[in-house]
């Protein structure tokens, strides 16, 4: 579907669910340069295809990030501050386009998700795990901070004490785990996970697609602004929505007795 100098791939399983996975599989799909570089370009470019509606993120093999390459790191300590915050932007990059794009992103977390891929997991709009899942924000390992957003992400998520103590210890969440900690909309058998994100994927696929897309955008801004900037914001978005084809065929569906058919228009 689209062709990438990069290690994952992209494919368009139904009409409107592509799946992008990670594969590194040799090094637990770890982020090097060209894989962080790639992710990037490979989001944008299915945001702007009108015919994917939803995303799925994971990773081949045994793992689904398990963070940085150590072998193959685009960043070094003893690079001065330019170059460092060039290198660590790679990382933020992903983590930036996951949030700014409109089209929602499921990660099916299979393996691993640590540092770095922990992030990339916090950052997408829904995550489903495996009984095989693993999630940690294991940066306190390496004397590290969360640099790719985590620190931002996390708290959002689960609160502040909560998200402290996984930062703070690097305890790492397994399987169930995940879900009783609200990381996770549910657990799977390993061998039913991405089939099972991809059915939870052609549900959001069935709604109206600018909408969904509006809907993100405010809640991701919702903790960043204060009411009245809030509510600015959900006039405008209210408005695009009411001059889209979506909202006359929902009003005239609903009219009719009958189930709407979207076209992201």
């Amino acid at each position: 579907m689209i062709e990438l100098d990069a290690p994952l791939t992209v494919e368009q399983v139904t009409d409107h669910i592509a799946t992008v996975t990670y594969d590194r599989p040799e090094a637990m799909n770890a982020y090097n340069e060209s894989l962080l570089r790639g992710t990037v370009e490979a989001f944008e470019r299915l945001d702007d295809r009108e015919a994917v509606r939803a995303i799925v993120l994971t990773g081949a093999g045994d793992a689904f990030c398990a963070g940085v390459d150590l072998d193959d790191m685009p960043l070094t300590p003893e690079m001065d501050f330019a170059e460092y915050e060039a290198g660590l932007g790679l990382f933020q990059a992903v983590v930036r386009t996951l949030r700014s794009i409109d089209t929602p992103v499921i990660a099916a977390v299979n393996g691993y998700a640590l540092g770095a891929g922990c992030d990339t997991a916090l950052a997408c709009d829904f995550r489903l795990t495996s009984d095989e899942g693993v999630i940690g924000e294991t940066f306190i390992d390496v004397g590290f901070v969360p640099g790719d957003g985590g620190a931002y992400l996390l708290p959002r998520l689960i609160g502040e004490a909560r998200a402290k103590e996984l930062i703070f210890t690097g305890r790492k969440l397994v399987g169930e785990e995940i879900v009783e900690w609200d990381l996770a909309l549910e657990q799977v058998p390993a061998d039913d996970l991405l089939d099972a994100a991809i059915e939870f994927a052609e549900q959001l696929a069935g709604r109206p697609p600018i909408a969904l897309g509006q809907s993100k955008q405010l809640v991701n801004e919702s903790f960043d602004v204060d009411l009245e900037q809030a509510l600015s914001d959900a006039t405008r978005a209210q408005r695009i929505c009411s001059q889209t084809h979506d909202h006359a065929e929902a009003v005239e569906a609903f009219a009719e007795d009958r189930d709407p058919e979207f076209e992201g228009r």
